[in-house]
């Protein structure tokens, strides 16, 4: 489910054929369900939007299109979203229990995680599965769309083009992270600009494999405290909505008083990494990519 590049060949018409057999990939996995429903759910949403870092990290090329991609995309992701939540939230719920630090938390959080595995239980599977057939068919309207992707084959200006999407990643990632330094809310766009880097990390790996493993590997813890972080952020945002299912008043207090603790800490854990790993001078590192992408295709 990842675009990989072949090292010999660096051209459009080489990206526009890992972009299909992504698109693909994602069709049969959707299609087949080989691990389940679930499973499929959460590696196709996974796989979405590594492709959404591979429009954007070559965006230069052909605005337009990338533009009308990336939005089909996004709405696809957005169809899986709503089912992935409800698992994410119950895998949520047995996590709390593993941290519970007093009989008391592990109590309350045995409660929770029951209400939550209930949850998962009761879901409508016919209405995922429909929206799981609405993105196997706009899977393969992408897939024909990309006939219409135009990158130029010259090497310079493929390198040109990928250098500017890579300095534009790395330029956002670093706003993000000085902005939730500063105070900032903005932790769900930090896991956002976290797993953009990522994706484009797997992408671009063999320019300079080692570099990028090494970089992979500043990035993921970041990634799986602000994923964790961010499935606490849903629990507590469902106690506000649903209280009635969260025990007594008193308890509700107690409880997001404990998942507000355990957010605070990720959010320390994820931002003192992030630091370290968005502080890269973005204009010289894009003149880098630049520089790899022009020798490794010749």
């Amino acid at each position: 489910m990842i675009i990989r590049l072949d090292p010999s060949m660096l051209s459009a018409a080489q990206l526009r054929g890992g972009a299909e057999k992504a698109l693909d990939d994602i069709v049969v996995l959707l299609t087949e369900q080989p691990g389940g429903l679930h499973h499929a759910v959460h590696e196709a949403r996974r796989a979405l939007k590594r492709l959404r870092a591979f429009h954007r990290l070559f965006a230069e090329g052909d605005r337009a299109f990338f533009r009308h991609q990336n939005a089909r995309l996004r709405d696809a992701a957005r169809l899986l979203a709503e089912g992935r939540e409800v698992v994410a939230l119950a895998e949520t719920g047995e996590w709390l229990v593993t941290e519970a630090r007093k009989p008391q938390e592990a109590a309350l959080f045995k409660r929770v995680a029951a209400v939550l595995a209930a949850r998962r239980e009761a879901m409508d599977q016919t209405a995922l599965e429909a929206h799981v057939a609405q993105v196997i068919a706009a899977c393969r309207k992408m897939r024909d769309a990309l006939t219409d992707f135009d990158l130029p084959d010259g090497r310079r200006k493929l390198a040109k083009i990928v250098a500017h999407g890579w300095k534009r990643i790395l330029t956002r990632g670093n706003g993000v992270v000085l902005s939730v330094a500063g105070g900032g809310k903005g932790f769900h766009e930090l896991r956002k600009s976290a797993q953009t880097l990522n994706a484009c990390l797997i992408l671009l790996r063999p320019l300079w494999p080692q570099a990028m493993l090494a970089r992979q590997e500043m990035l993921r813890p970041i990634i799986a405290a602000l994923g964790r972080e961010n499935d606490l952020a849903g629990l507590a945002l469902l106690m506000e909505r649903s209280p009635q299912d969260f025990g007594e008043p008193i308890e509700q207090v107690v409880l997001q008083r404990l998942i507000a603790q355990r957010r605070e800490a990720l959010q320390r854990t994820a931002l003192q990494q992030a630091e370290s790993v968005f502080a890269i001078n973005a204009k010289e590192d894009a003149s880098r990519i630049a520089l790899l992408w022009e020798t490794l295709s010749r």
